[in-house]
């Protein structure tokens, strides 16, 4: 009965091992850089956000020139210079 005892503990795998610990270490290294990516990638998209709402809230030349063609013709007895 010992030999049957010892053949069972010599069954027995183990789970951890020089042999997994390796593509373990791969696995977490892989899923820790797709967090870092996906972090930097929002951050980009968030300065890019940014970025387009400035873009929207331009005030330019035109805008300037239409508002003034706007306000003259509301207000034909205001002087408004031209440049």
């Amino acid at each position: 009965m010992a030999n049957g005892v010892e053949n069972l503990n010599f069954s027995k795998k183990q789970i951890l091992s020089a042999n997994t610990l390796l593509p373990l270490g791969l696995v977490f290294t892989i899923c820790a850089g797709v967090v870092w990516i996906s972090n930097e990638l929002g951050e980009i998209r968030y300065k890019l956000d940014q970025l387009d709402q400035k873009m929207e809230d331009r005030w330019t030349q035109r805008d300037m020139e239409n508002w003034a063609l706007k306000l003259q013709l509301a207000n034909p007895n205001l002087n408004i210079p031209k440049d």
